[in-house]
């Protein structure tokens, strides 16, 4: 069993009914939503971070990434969610429909850029050593 979304960590996640519900763009999810909505993974992130990106391929992002969380985490209720649902818990939830469109947004974003694995953990961060250790001898 996979362990839940972590914020400090960068895993992106959307409040749903009050409660953190974790995001996981798995490669299956990726090609369920684009199924769905019968565009790409790149046409879908581009329109989401200019906005436009409707409420509808907003629901069906979430709801096929919300499954394969709650599959990934042994959630039954998460992994069988619909995307009438996940779209009237996006719109009433704190910050509406527009915090939802931008943490979608941001995942494929990442998604696009090889930030996920194919089963849609979030890579580690390679971090760059940026400057020379101090003397030792002083």
């Amino acid at each position: 069993m996979s362990r839940e979304a972590n914020n400090e960590r960068g895993e992106l996640t959307l409040t749903l009914d009050g409660e953190p519900v974790g995001l996981r763009p798995s490669y299956e999810a990726i090609h369920a939503f684009e199924r769905a909505t019968g565009k790409g993974l790149m046409e879908l992130a581009q329109a989401a971070l200019a906005g436009t990106l409707s409420a509808g391929d907003t629901a069906i992002i979430a709801c096929e990434c919300v499954r394969a969380w709650g599959r990934s985490t042994e959630n039954k209720g998460y992994a069988g969610s619909n995307p009438t649902r996940i779209a009237e818990l996006m719109i009433e939830a704190e910050g509406g429909f527009s915090m939802s469109l931008s943490t979608i947004a941001g995942m494929l974003a990442m998604a696009t850029t090889g930030g996920y694995t194919a089963a849609g953990e979030l890579k580690p961060t390679a971090t760059k050593k940026t400057t020379e250790p101090a003397p030792a001898v002083g």
